[in-house]
């Protein structure tokens, strides 16, 4: 069977990014930020299981288990959260106003 670190990591995955289970396994398989949160040490190149194994776990813990799952998790962080007045601005993806000799805008 998969790991129940693999399961609970790809089960928090799917909801922070609303994903499908189809979805986040291929994700998992492209991205090692996926594979690294999930437990795994080196990048893996086949899935950690079936999207269908998904459906069998969330159906093991049922709605209240997935809802303690992403609780404990949000909670593991919310003294860090609280305490501190930081805010983080990804801006790599803003426009920047510059204009470069190469244009054609004049």
């Amino acid at each position: 069977g998969t790991p129940i670190r693999t399961m609970v990591g790809l089960l928090l995955l799917k909801r922070i990014y609303n994903l499908g289970d189809e979805t986040v396994i291929e994700q998992w398989v492209q991205n090692p930020y996926f594979q690294y949160f999930c437990g795994e040490a080196e990048f893996q190149w086949k899935p950690p299981c079936d999207p269908s194994d998904m459906v069998h776990f969330r159906k093991r813990i049922g709605e209240q288990g997935a809802e303690k799952i992403l609780e404990v998790s949000i909670n593991t962080r919310r003294d860090e959260i609280k305490t501190t007045n930081d805010v983080l601005v990804d801006t790599t993806a803003q426009e920047k106003n510059i204009t470069y000799p190469t244009d054609s805008s004049y």
